[in-house]
């Protein structure tokens, strides 16, 4: 499905008033990128044989009722109609829904929105490893990004222990790996470059 041009979809959308327009305008996707987004069509028009629709710019809306009174009014040609989404990008893929995401659902895609893009990738590694969608928990239980299990073992030495003074020499000896694996077997979990604690 060819969903990648606003302009073009939106033609036959264009039904009357400037006013009309104006108001759609900000909440309309320009040029696609790495935005959390999503295609609005409907039912009718898909199975009409027609695509027409809009890709409408998540980070525009501020409520719930705010998007279903835009997608209405994108699709104000129908008396009632029945929304479908027919393609996302940009948020976790488990908060899509085609026939139409719920308030709580929207809600977390909102707050997902206020997120750094730092932060977005962070929360989806926590997500996508815990299955937690709590913002709140990854937030806390974040300890940083890291090259590998081994680095962080080695962040934690540098930053609670002096093995110079404990060991002497022997620190040249310490193991490294083994501590790492130890404090991965139920303390931290890794994911995709990033290290959660597992405390609750």
């Amino acid at each position: 499905m060819d969903t990648t041009n606003t302009t073009s979809a939106l033609q036959t959308l264009k039904l009357g008033s400037a006013e009309r327009e104006e108001k759609l305008q900000p909440y309309l996707v320009e040029h696609l990128w790495d935005q959390p987004a999503v295609y609005c069509g409907t039912y009718k028009k898909y199975n009409n044989g027609s695509l027409d629709g809009a890709w409408l710019d998540l980070e525009a809306f501020d409520s719930y009722d705010e998007f279903l009174e835009i997608c209405a009014l994108l699709h104000d040609d129908e008396d009632d109609p029945e929304f479908m989404f027919q393609d996302y990008q940009g948020f976790p893929r488990e908060w899509y829904c085609e026939s139409c995401p719920g308030e709580d659902t929207f809600n977390k895609i909102l707050k997902y929105c206020e997120l750094s893009e730092d932060e977005r990738e962070a929360y989806e590694a926590y997500y996508e490893c815990t299955g937690d969608d709590s913002f709140a928990h990854a937030k806390e239980r974040y300890m940083g990004k890291f090259d590998s299990e081994e680095a962080f073992a080695d962040y934690i030495i540098s930053e609670c222990y002096d093995l110079d003074s404990m060991m002497g020499d022997l620190s040249f000896y310490f193991d490294y790996e083994g501590y790492a694996r130890y404090l991965f077997s139920s303390n931290y979990t890794f994911c995709d470059g990033y290290v959660f604690n597992n405390y609750k």
